[in-house]
């Protein structure tokens, strides 16, 4: 489903569903020591009248610690003085995403932010994914396996933002913008 150009810019699937639109994007990943790759898939419920998403859904193979979830964790890109390009990770603690459901038939891990937002456990503080996706420029998954092994995937935000305000701006009338 993702397909980078030349200048490494992922694009998102757009598909129609009966509320709205779907962005999808698959993401492939390969583990240290293991041949096959596997992917992670973000899947962005957009519904036509309301400019947040309906639901972000990631989903995994079941091959993790079902246990921990999965966690995020938010990047901004910058040139330094010398006009090279570097990262500045959020200073905030990874967020804890748990898996709302895993199936041992489908092989899959599924967790579920709905209308794009977290509920820190600890405080019960509202955690807003959806604005950190809008204000960040790449997303890392972490993901932790029971050997204790782990793995991040990031994944480049501008794109996301680009094609979700352009279905936001799809859906608002003329005069509501």
């Amino acid at each position: 489903m993702n397909v980078a150009d030349s200048a490494g810019k992922t694009q998102w699937e757009i598909q129609n569903a009966a509320q709205g639109k779907l962005m999808l994007l698959d993401v492939p990943y390969k583990r240290e020591g293991q041949d096959s790759s596997e992917d992670l898939t973000i899947t962005v419920a957009k519904d036509r009248a309301h400019k947040r998403p309906a639901a972000i859904t990631i989903i995994i193979p079941n091959n993790v610690q079902q246990a921990s979830g999965l966690f995020l964790k938010f990047s901004k890109s910058y040139k330094d003085e010398n006009g090279k390009w570097n990262v500045e990770m959020d200073k905030s603690d990874p967020i804890r995403v748990p898996f709302e459901k895993c199936s041992d038939e489908q092989k899959i891990c599924t967790a579920r932010i709905p209308a794009g937002y977290l509920v820190d456990p600890n405080t019960d503080e509202k955690i807003d994914i959806y604005q950190r996706f809008m204000e960040f420029d790449h997303v890392y998954f972490m993901l932790v396996y029971p050997d204790g092994s782990h793995k991040s995937i990031a994944v480049p935000l501008n794109s996301f933002k680009e094609q979700y305000k352009a279905l936001v701006d799809a859906d608002t009338p003329v005069f509501g913008r």
